[in-house]
């Protein structure tokens, strides 16, 4: 019997992602490289599976989907009403996310995912504030109470 060929997809920050097609792998001058089709789609399709699928979420698994919100910790955490210290802790393994957290982490990427368009515009926007925000960089400025961030 022969043996089916698969590739170990680990660029998403998850280890067991295994991809039965859908890339095609490629020699250069550097070594071996491969190219995946469609990334959003299964990057889609792997957080979907995630959220229906897997009983408790693994702190990978948490930023994974933390990430294809494209929404850095603090707003993740400010969105569940926990801190960003729980958000880390929960990413980095350190603490379980909480129950009622997980479900509406869940909830917040199915429905973005499937195109809810209120939920999908809400998280957009929120990403879009966020890249707006720094893309010029941090302006902070020294005042008599401490640093703070520079008036516009």
């Amino acid at each position: 019997m022969k043996k089916e060929k698969m590739y170990h997809y680990t660029s998403c920050g998850l280890r067991k992602i295994w991809l039965r097609n859908g890339y095609n792998i490629k020699e250069t001058s550097y070594g071996q490289g491969v190219a995946i089709h469609n990334v959003d789609g299964l990057h889609k399709a792997i957080g979907l599976n995630l959220v229906k699928n897997k009983p408790q979420l693994s702190g990978a698994e948490i930023r994974f989907l933390r990430k294809e919100l494209d929404m850095p910790q603090s707003q993740l955490a400010d969105l569940l009403g926990v801190s960003e210290n729980s958000v880390r802790g929960w990413e980095n393994h350190r603490v379980k996310i909480t129950k009622p957290a997980e479900r509406v982490l869940r909830m917040l990427y199915h429905e973005y995912a499937t195109d809810n368009s209120p939920v999908r515009s809400l998280i957009e926007g929120l990403g879009q504030f966020n890249r707006d925000t720094y893309s010029n960089g941090m302006k902070l400025e020294e005042t008599k109470n401490g640093w703070a961030t520079a008036a516009a």
